[in-house]
C-alpha cells in the first residue's frame, strides 16, 4: 500500500492488482481510505456483504463502463482492452456487463512516488488494433485530492469509451438517513429510477436509511454554482465536495444503506494519437471551514 499524507489528509493508494483484481475498476491510483484531521473518514466499500457486488471501494474510476473499447469489433474468446485494467476476453455474444467478471490478462504498471503525490503509468494493446496509454497521478494539496489522469489513443482506430469515479462515500461510517445531505448546485432536474430520493430545490436527502439500492440520472447545468456536488453529514460535522471543472456528458447518483456515491461522467472521444487531460478535485471539510 501507498500512502499520501499532510497536515490535514491521509490518502491510503492500494497496488495495483493487490487488493482488488477484478475486471471492472481501474487498477491505477485505486484509493482504500481518505481521513480528514485525524479523525473523518471518508470511504467505504461497495457492499458490506462478502462476495456480493464488484469490489469497489473508496474513491475508485472506472473506464467503459458501457461503452467497452472494441468490444463489438471482435469475436468470443478475443481480447478487448479495459483501461487501467488490461485486455479482458470476451465471453459470450451479448452485450457488455460491467457486473459479470471476465477473465483478465492485467497491465504491467510503472509506479513514481513524489513527496506529496504517487505517478502510475500503464499501456497496452490488444490484438484487434486498439491501445492505449494512461498517465494518472494522485496527488493532495492541503484538504484537497487531484486526480490528475492523460490519456493517449495509441491504437489504429478511435476510442469512443467515457470514465466516471464511482466514490464510495459513507462518512465515519455512518448509514445513509436524515444526517446526510447532498448538495447539487448545477442540477437542473433529477430522474429517480430506484428507491427514493427527496429534492428540495437543490438538496438532496433521506428521511430514513434506505432498504435498497437508489439510483439517478441528473441533468446539469454546468455553469452554475463553483462545484459539482457536496455531501455532508450533519451529526458528524463534515463533508466532501467536488471541483472538478470538465463538461460532464452524465451525472448519477447511486447509492445503499451504508454508502452514497455522486458520479461525475467525463466523455472521452480520441483518434489515433491524440490525447486527452483533465482532473479530479475533492476538498474535504469540518463544519468549521465548510
Amino acid at each position: 500500500m501507498f500512502y499520501l499524507e499532510n497536515d490535514r489528509l491521509k490518502v491510503e493508494i492500494q497496488k495495483p492488482g493487490e487488493l482488488y483484481n477484478g475486471s471492472r475498476f481501474d487498477w491505477t491510483g485505486f484509493i482504500s481510505q481518505i481521513t480528514l484531521d485525524g479523525s473523518i473518514s471518508y470511504c467505504v466499500p461497495e457492499q458490506l456483504e462478502s462476495g456480493k457486488g464488484t469490489g469497489g471501494l473508496g474513491f475508485c474510476n472506472e473506464f467503459g463502463i458501457d461503452l467497452p473499447i472494441g468490444f463489438e469489433a471482435i469475436e468470443v474468446g478475443e481480447l478487448f482492452p479495459k483501461i487501467g485494467v488490461g485486455l479482458l476476453k470476451k465471453d459470450q455474444e451479448t452485450d457488455y456487463d460491467f457486473f459479470k467478471p471476465h477473465e483478465v490478462q492485467p497491465s504491467q504498471v510503472k509506479i513514481r512516488e513524489a513527496a506529496s503525490a504517487i505517478i502510475f503509468e500503464t499501456a497496452n494493446s490488444s490484438p484487434s488494433g486498439y491501445g492505449y496509454h494512461l498517465l494518472k497521478e494522485v496527488a493532495i494539496e492541503d484538504n484537497r485530492l487531484i486526480i490528475s489522469y492523460r490519456l493517449t489513443n495509441t491504437g489504429q482506430y478511435p476510442i469512443h469509451t467515457n470514465e466516471y469515479s464511482h466514490n464510495f462515500i459513507g462518512i465515519n461510517n455512518q448509514f445513509i438517513g436524515e444526517h446526510y445531505q447532498m448538495t447539487m448546485p448545477r442540477m437542473n432536474q433529477i430522474d429517480v429510477t430506484a428507491g427514493s430520493i427527496v429534492r428540495s430545490q437543490d438538496h438532496l436527502t433521506w428521511p430514513a436509511t434506505p432498504e435498497s439500492d437508489f439510483y439517478a440520472t441528473i441533468d446539469w447545468k454546468v455553469e452554475n454554482g463553483s462545484y459539482n456536488w457536496d455531501v455532508y453529514h450533519g451529526e458528524v460535522g463534515a463533508g466532501v465536495r467536488e471541483l472538478s471543472e470538465f463538461q460532464p456528458s452524465k451525472v448519477a447518483l447511486w447509492g445503499h444503506a451504508h454508502v452514497v456515491c455522486p458520479e461525475v461522467f467525463i466523455a472521452i472521444e480520441l483518434n489515433a494519437d491524440e490525447t486527452k487531460s483533465w482532473k479530479r478535485v475533492y476538498e474535504f471539510y469540518q463544519d468549521t471551514e465548510s
